[in-house]
């Protein structure tokens, strides 16, 4: 059988692994990012790849690549990382593939982080074979990848689909990028967070359900909390989450009209054990834009949980050695 080595690379973790065909990891560790400069990350990649290339030669497992994701707007093409994000120190104009290359005789893929989940769940999760997919995953930031005719939508150099930073609001409040207004700005954990302090810093009745403590320490409060608040029935909160569920249904619509998906699928952290979330959106989906595109559209959970990211990495080596076209045998 054949393997690859995915690597995952986060702000605050990196996940290695030894990945079957069928996403199975035979290995899997998990380090802390290194908060120092990009060289600290290049040689835990350096000693990550050397110490799972040593476990497969041990375990006579035949290794066809290295597959790594990362946040930022990466050159697909030339296996760099041009922008990237300030969750990890130093991370712009980081040539990746051409440092670790020379450690290695392995073929190296790297892609943005929410691209290389998009590929899982089309190869392996809730989008299995379906060739026209979007995906959003909310975290910290928004993230989306699109699949159009079994290929990754990719732009000029690569650095397409950053779907997080569609205008959902032209005055909204000011997003990282520089502009305003934009989804990653409402529908992330930290824009509902952001929503919340704002809400109870000016509410002087916030009083309920623990909410006191939070009037004291602001930045504390996350989106989770929001959501529990919510469930709780806190009025504040139910109108924060109303809010990030609009602002994602907008975007939704406005994706679905550009690329005409078979599916919109939705990961990340925020989403977890959030179905009453995704009925939601899929209820406020429904009522609006073209409904001869909007109607077919199956908004549904990602499927592969933390590991969709490592495991996406991974899968780049099957998909992308031959060509973009991910149609593979899948015997």
């Amino acid at each position: 059988m054949e393997y690859s080595i995915g690597i995952d690379i986060g702000g605050s973790k990196i996940a290695a692994g030894i990945i079957d065909r069928n996403g199975e990891p035979a290995t899997k560790k998990v380090f802390s990012t290194p908060q120092g400069t990009r060289d600290s990350i290049l040689l835990l990649l350096e000693n990550i790849i050397f110490s799972l290339t040593e476990t497969a030669n041990f375990e006579n497992k035949q290794l066809i690549g290295i597959g790594i994701g990362t946040a930022g707007q990466i050159d697909f093409y030339n296996g760099k990382v041009l922008s990237g994000t300030p969750n990890i120190r130093d991370w712009n104009d980081v040539a990746i593939k051409d440092i670790l290359s020379e450690k290695t005789n392995l073929p190296i893929f790297l892609d943005n982080d929410v691209n290389v989940i998009a590929l899982a769940e089309q190869q392996l999760g809730a989008g299995k074979n379906i060739d026209d997919l979007i995906c959003l995953a909310l975290g910290t930031g928004v993230g989306g990848g699109v699949i159009s005719g079994g290929n990754m939508m990719r732009g000029a150099w690569g650095g397409g689909t950053e779907l997080g930073h569609i205008v959902v609001d032209m005055n909204g409040p000011a997003c990282n990028c520089g502009f305003n207004g934009c989804l990653e700005t409402y529908a992330s954990g930290t824009g509902i967070a952001r929503m919340m302090r704002e809400k109870i810093l000016a509410n002087h009745r916030a009083e309920y359900n623990g909410l006191a403590y939070f009037k004291h320490h602001p930045n504390e409060i996350t989106s989770k909390h929001v959501f529990n608040f919510m469930l709780a029935g806190n009025e504040d909160a139910a109108e924060v989450v109303d809010q990030a569920i609009r602002a994602l249904s907008y975007a939704i619509v406005s994706l679905i009209h550009t690329f005409n998906p078979s599916i919109v699928l939705l990961a990340g952290g925020v989403l977890q054990d959030g179905e009453w979330f995704i009925e939601k959106v899929r209820s406020k989906v429904a009522s609006l834009g073209i409904q001869s595109l909007v109607k077919p559209v199956e908004i549904r959970a990602a499927q592969l949980g933390v590991d969709a990211g490592l495991i996406g990495a991974a899968m780049q080596s099957w998909v992308y050695r031959n060509n973009q076209k991910f149609s593979f045998d899948r015997s």
